[in-house]
């Protein structure tokens, strides 16, 4: 047998390590808070590319490599830029684009240096806004736009809501049938599609959507009968529309008697990571992100005096956090964190209350781990708990509106998420013990998950988030008559 005949040229064997090297390195790409096809990575002079083709589908586009003359076509939206490959120069339209490194080209593929997609020149052209995380291999994309995003505010037989809006954006609101309401922007621009369940009782849902030259919010109605008004806000500007149930009269939203306080707690920090998900993502730097977003939400209701635990990367001990929350007095507590798990599987949220006994064996481990900072400290995980067993004793009624209050923001994260819906449990976490106060914990997800990790590196997911658990804090202080 002539063995000659199974042997590979040397030119494809350096092909193909070339493409296994490429394919060890991955990068997630989230557009608009949704997870879409990873991207190869190539590294060279301290710079990371990213291959063109993954990148123009992200981008809803497409790239022709033309290998004979090492030119690169982005085509999007109408538009095309040209690149070339070693060469740090790219056109469109006879403008001239200056990239900080030179396309590269490895096992066939062509790669665009992450620097000038994250850039700002880049961004205006492809209307979007990017950023990279080298840390953890995250590009996150998000359209650029002058319209939304969307808030909710419900209050008792009215609900408002508001849609942001950029100067000169312009709009009309007009009914949609008998059962609905909705508001053109002609050439107004969203950064992402928007859907969200409502459901209470005076709006069913809202749906923001772009069309092909305007973008349009619909607002259902929950009940036959509902009416409705629309007004400008300014500073900053958006439309507010205003639902009514059928009966209630057209005011403007009560004034609370008292303003209540709603401590926002973003757990671990500083020298406590938390967990820590695949590509690298941190759970403090998660949990202090949805802190702050969920603060400026519940602040823009005008409802709540909201008080962060930590508004910067810095070690917080558990027990300071309950003691800051006791001395304010506090209506409310919501402590902020992220799932891990050993099986890459488990994804989703989950809302715990504080519970002498966990509600599983899985609770039961999550509140031990997150128990665990105590160390850092200089305390025994077991004796603190132990002394916050009997104080929680004399806290009953705290005990039973935490559980009520876990509920209602379980569902609300239902309706404004899409991730999978854990539960609310119970579980003995020490920073809700030692609060005096309806407390919760709400675990945001998995970064220990693929699509779930991806998911909370984005800004446009940390905000329905945020605006979830909002809207669960502002059922649970209408069903005690605070609002």
């Amino acid at each position: 047998m002539n063995m000659k005949r199974f042997l590979l040229p040397a030119a494809f064997l350096v092909l193909s390590a070339a493409a296994a090297r490429l394919a060890a390195e991955e990068a997630a790409v989230v557009v608009s808070g949704k997870p879409v096809a990873s991207a190869a990575v190539y590294r060279a002079g301290g710079e990371a590319y990213l291959d063109a083709r993954s990148v123009g589908r992200a981008l809803g586009g497409q790239v022709y490599w033309y290998p004979v003359s090492g030119r690169v076509r982005l085509s999007l939206r109408g538009r095309a830029m040209q690149f070339v490959a070693d060469s740090a120069r790219a056109e469109s339209g006879g403008e001239s684009f200056v990239l900080p490194a030179p396309v590269k080209v490895r096992a066939s593929r062509a790669f665009l240096p992450v620097s000038f997609l994250v850039s700002k020149p880049f961004g205006r052209w492809s209307g979007t806004d990017a950023q990279w995380d080298d840390r953890t291999g995250t590009l996150e994309i998000d359209r650029r736009g002058d319209v939304g995003p969307v808030h909710v505010f419900s209050y008792d037989g009215h609900t408002r809501v508001v849609l942001e809006l950029a100067p000169g954006v312009a709009y009309r609101a007009a009914p949609r049938g008998a059962g609905a309401v909705e508001a053109t922007l002609p050439l107004g621009t969203i950064e992402s599609a928007d859907r969200a369940e409502v459901d209470d009782g005076v709006v069913a849902s809202y749906q923001l959507k772009q069309e092909t030259r305007q973008a349009r919010l619909i607002i259902q109605f929950a009940a036959k009968g509902a009416h409705w008004r629309a007004a400008e806000l300014s500073d900053p500007r958006g439309l507010a529309i205003d639902v009514y149930a059928p009966g209630v009269p057209e005011l403007p939203p009560p004034s609370p008697q008292k303003r209540r306080v709603v401590v926002v707690d973003a757990g671990h920090g500083g020298q406590d990571p938390g967990a820590t998900g695949r590509r690298g993502t941190r759970e403090k730097d998660v949990n202090l992100a949805v802190a702050l977003e969920l603060s400026r939400v519940l602040r823009r209701r005008g409802d709540f005096e909201v008080v962060l635990t930590r508004d910067q990367d810095a070690f917080v001990p558990l027990s300071d956090r309950s003691d800051k929350a006791n001395a304010l007095n506090a209506d409310l507590f919501v402590s902020l964190h992220c799932n891990a798990a050993s099986s890459a599987r488990k994804s989703g949220f989950e809302v715990y209350s504080v519970s002498e006994t966990a509600s599983d064996p899985e609770a039961e481990r999550l509140a031990q781990a997150e128990n665990a900072a105590l160390k850092l400290e200089g305390k025994d995980p077991q004796d603190e708990t132990a002394k916050l067993i009997l104080l929680a004793m004399t806290k009953t009624e705290m005990l039973n509106e935490s559980a009520p209050f876990a509920v209602l923001v379980e569902r609300a994260l239902d309706r404004y998420t899409d991730l999978e819906n854990r539960g609310a449990k119970q579980a003995a976490f020490y920073v809700l013990r030692g609060t005096h106060a309806p407390a919760i914990l709400v675990e945001m997800g998995f970064v220990s998950h693929r699509d779930d990790e991806a998911k909370l590196n984005s800004r446009a997911f940390r905000r329905r988030m945020a605006e979830g658990i909002a809207a669960g804090v502002a059922d649970y202080a209408r069903s005690k008559g605070w609002l």
